[in-house]
Parts: C-alpha cells; sequence; structure tokens
C-alpha cells in the first residue's frame, strides 16, 4: 500500500514537474516572440517617422527652390526690362545728340568757299564776304535737305547766331577770317543743284565778285558743336 501510494506521489510530482516545465518553456517562447514582435515593430514605427519628416523636409524644400525659381525669374525680367528700357534712353540720347549738333558727323556732301575778290574796284567800297552771305548759302542748303552744316569748322545748329565784327564774322562767338569754307552733308548732287539755280543765289554772290567755288565730296567729317547751351529766359513747358 505505501509502495503504492510513493509511486502515485511520484507520478503526480513528475506530471507537475512536466507541467511546470512546458509552462516555462511556453512563457519564455512567448516572451521571445514578443521581444522579436516588438523590436521590429518599434524600428517601422521609428522608420516611418524619419520618413514622415523627410517628405515633409522635401516638401518645404522644394517651397523654397520655386520660391528661388520665381524670384530668378523676376530678377531676370527686371534685368531684361532694365536693359532694354537703358538701351531705349540710349538711343533716344544719342538721337537728341545728333540733333543739337553735339555729335561729329560723317557722309557724303559738299563744301563752298566764299572768298573776297582778289582785285577790289578802283574808287568803290571794298567787296568782302558777309555774315548775311554765309547766312544766306546756309539757308539754302538747309532747304535743299542738308542734314549736318559747318562753318569753317564752327557746327552751326538751331540756336547758332551770326553776326559781323569789322571784317571778321562770328560764329558761335568765335570770329572767322575769310575765306570761309561751308561744310554740308547730304546728297552731292542736290545741294549742288541748288545752290547752282540760273539766277539764284551764287549767281548773285558772283555778280558782286565774291568768289565761290563748290566742291563735291564723297566723304565730309563736320565737327560737333563745342560750346554750350543757355537759357535764360525760355524754361520747358509744362
Amino acid at each position: 500500500m505505501r509502495s503504492r501510494l510513493t509511486a502515485s506521489y511520484l507520478a503526480m510530482t513528475l506530471a507537475i514537474f512536466v507541467m511546470a516545465f512546458l509552462v516555462v518553456a511556453q512563457l519564455r517562447t512567448s516572451k521571445a516572440t514578443t521581444s522579436q514582435v516588438q523590436i521590429p515593430t518599434r524600428n517601422v514605427y521609428a522608420m516611418a517617422t524619419l520618413l514622415r519628416e523627410e517628405r515633409e523636409a522635401r516638401v518645404k524644400l522644394e517651397g523654397q527652390v520655386a520660391d528661388l525659381r520665381e524670384q530668378l525669374a523676376s530678377y531676370e525680367r527686371a534685368n531684361t526690362e532694365g536693359r532694354s528700357l537703358a538701351e531705349a534712353m540710349s538711343k533716344e540720347l544719342e538721337t537728341i545728340r545728333i540733333a543739337l549738333g553735339l555729335k561729329a558727323m560723317r557722309g557724303p556732301g559738299l563744301t563752298v568757299r566764299l572768298a573776297d575778290p582778289k582785285t577790289q574796284p578802283k574808287g568803290a567800297n571794298p567787296v568782302v564776304v558777309t555774315y548775311q552771305d554765309i547766312v544766306a548759302v546756309i539757308n539754302e542748303l538747309w532747304a535743299a535737305g542738308a542734314e549736318a552744316i559747318a562753318v569753317s569748322g564752327q557746327r552751326v545748329t538751331a540756336t547758332t547766331g551770326l553776326s559781323q565784327v569789322g571784317g571778321s564774322v562770328v560764329v558761335n562767338l568765335q570770329r572767322l577770317d575769310g575765306p570761309f569754307d561751308i561744310a554740308a552733308i547730304g546728297d552731292p548732287s542736290t545741294l549742288e543743284r541748288a545752290l547752282n539755280i540760273r539766277g539764284g543765289l551764287i549767281d548773285g554772290l558772283r555778280a558782286l565778285s565774291l568768289n565761290v567755288t563748290i566742291t563735291r565730296r564723297d566723304v565730309i567729317t563736320v565737327p560737333p558743336y563745342r560750346g554750350t547751351f543757355n537759357f535764360e529766359h525760355a524754361k520747358p513747358a509744362e
């Protein structure tokens, strides 16, 4: 009887031990499994968070790049517009300088030399070239289409005044002595025909015994006006 109880006790102890072993083994397996699952899960969450942050940073950088591109395009447009405006203003200024006679001009044309007669008539007032004679020739040249005129190196502009001081002609406040060379840029044949009209100005000057020589030129250089513009009474109109 006792041996039978001992055998039953041993069997129960062994069963409890086996059950305990199985429980411990199961707990260890569950713990290991849980640990193995939790580690990659945390990595996935971390990677997802990093990926989201990287995407947000990329979106922000893309926005900054777009803003910079827009600023660059704006600067390029402003530079192009400013350059175009500067070029237009430069061309307009150049046209104004030409119109005012501030630029030396070059082109075909002719020269007119006015000189006193080599011999003066006896018992009469001497015949000399006057500023009115020069003004008359200049007006004929302007009317014939001359684009630039100079008298003995003095550029004739809209404000140029001619006068007489003794035997000298004053042009741009500069005293000039004869002979006087009038250079005009324009179509040579047209200018020459206008001057040589029969019974016209040149015939009249020659009738006074003045020496008049007209010479066509393939190329003439007319110097710029080197004086100043002074406006004491004239003011820009509003």
